[in-house]
């Protein structure tokens, strides 16, 4: 499936800026497509990066929100509730 950037991608080992064509496999294409971050590309251009199936499968989407997420959801840890000691 091709496609073109709507922002900033990480993918395939590159950053990609926005307006940058690329292709995926279908299912890759169609979730980056529902998030916002790519759209069908029906130009002409050379594709700067095609993932295979395992590159896709694999390769989460790297943007600026996604960095500023933290890791662990935000949740606390066990154990670690206010007003809780030791019970």
């Amino acid at each position: 499936m091709k496609l073109k950037t709507l922002k900033p991608l990480y993918l395939g080992g590159q950053t990609l800026v926005e307006g940058t064509p690329f292709e995926t496999i279908e299912q890759h294409g169609r979730e980056l497509i529902q998030k916002g971050y790519a759209e069908p590309d029906t130009s002409e251009d050379d594709a700067v990066v095609t993932l295979s199936e395992d590159d896709a499968a694999g390769a989460g989407v790297l943007t600026s929100s996604t960095m500023a997420a933290p890791a662990d959801g935000g949740k606390p840890k066990k154990g670690s509730a206010p007003g809780k000691k030791g019970e």
